[in-house]
């Protein structure tokens, strides 16, 4: 049998876009874990494969193998490239994105035990303020998803939503409400 070539040209590091990726209701399902999550943020990084993600997240190999698989098999991971090492096919994979819309508002349910916090505010913003506080959100989550931590996973859920309009004004005294 004969040794098929391996195609092993450089794989670009490129950014995933900044627009959150639709998904569907069974990838969502395949997000609902932290370690999952990280995972898209350390290939959207560089492309890598399953033992150098576990190397850079602190994790046996065999286990974000299992992941990377699911997450590849989901349609969120692409494969970029192979490379044979020492007789071994190394996979490169690369995630579609780190930012996703799911068709539901959200997937997190809380009990009341186990509810840590709940923020509710209003914010009177211009196009370019909102912009600039999306862009400073998004910086913070990622900061975090992407670090690796230990301990209990939690759930953040966060809704940006334009409110309507009312007409703030007080009434002059003896015109009608």
């Amino acid at each position: 049998m004969r040794n098929k070539k391996i195609d092993k040209t450089p794989i670009p590091n490129q950014q995933p876009s900044e627009a959150p990726l639709p998904i569907s209701e069974e990838q969502v399902k395949l997000l609902e874990s932290a370690l999952r999550i990280k995972i898209m943020h350390a290939l959207a990084q560089e492309a890598l494969t399953s033992k150098q993600v576990a190397e850079k997240l602190q994790k046996t190999p065999g286990n974000i193998h299992y992941h990377i698989i699911k997450l590849f098999e989901g349609g969120l991971l692409e494969l970029v490239g192979t490379e044979a090492v020492g007789g071994i096919i190394q996979k490169f994979y690369r995630s579609e994105a780190t930012w996703f819309k799911a068709p539901n508002v959200s997937s997190l349910q809380f009990s009341p035990e186990d509810q840590i916090e709940h923020f509710t505010t209003r914010l009177t913003l211009a196009a370019d303020e909102l912009e600039r506080f999306q862009t400073e959100l998004k910086e913070l989550i990622t900061k975090w998803e992407s670090e690796v931590t230990h301990g209990n996973e939690y759930g953040v859920d966060i809704n940006i939503g334009r409110l309507q309009q009312f007409d703030d004004a007080i009434p002059e005294p003896g015109s009608e409400s």
